[in-house]
């Protein structure tokens, strides 16, 4: 697994896994295209995270805070690292922040070939990836996993703070992707 090799160890972890009946191929189209925009509640979860970014007295202009439900918007517009593809097998993301502040502190000067070494201290390194395993009965089981690393005790901290509320919803999210994934694979023509 790709994920492996940018960010190994972590503090904390959230993995969720479909079946699919498709091929890689369609699957990997599937997560490449990913549009959530049609998702009342994606759109819900996403206001809210926009909404306290908006509030908070001290933001920076440009702060995240409208509502981004592709992973090309993602990965264009909120700081989010494209690290890697592996042709139909898996696509590696990555993010570095004070995920816990309003604006989730992102840095959005990180690239990608420098995602790796950062070591930043009081900031936190996620990398989120999306992996297809093709099994025997013709199906694939695609999971996604995202590894969080916090980088000293000033970071750890507020961030088990963050994960405790954060990660019911975070968990929420990667089932709907998930499941958007399933229905836009399952249904594409060969």
């Amino acid at each position: 697994m790709g994920l492996d090799y940018y960010l190994l160890e972590y503090d904390f972890v959230e993995t969720h896994k479909i079946v699919i009946n498709s091929t890689p191929e369609k699957i990997f189209k599937a997560v490449s295209d990913l549009d959530l925009s049609g998702s009342r509640v994606m759109r819900i979860l996403f206001g809210i995270r926009g909404l306290y970014a908006r509030l908070n007295p001290w933001r920076e202009p440009g702060d995240l805070s409208h509502l981004v439900l592709t992973l090309k918007e993602l990965i264009n517009e909120t700081g989010f690292i494209f690290l890697e593809a592996i042709d139909n097998q898996e696509i590696i993301l990555g993010v570095v922040g004070k995920f816990w502040q309003p604006s989730g502190g992102i840095l959005k000067s990180i690239e990608a070939d420098k995602f790796k070494d950062f070591n930043k201290t009081g900031y936190c390194k996620a990398s989120w990836n999306f992996y297809m395993e093709p099994q025997r009965n013709g199906t694939v089981v695609v999971s996604t996993e995202t590894r969080v690393l916090c980088l000293g005790y000033r970071a750890k901290l507020p961030f088990l703070f963050y994960w405790t509320i954060i990660r019911p919803f975070s968990g929420w999210t990667r089932l709907i992707m998930l499941k958007a994934v399933k229905e836009k694979a399952e249904g594409l023509e060969v």
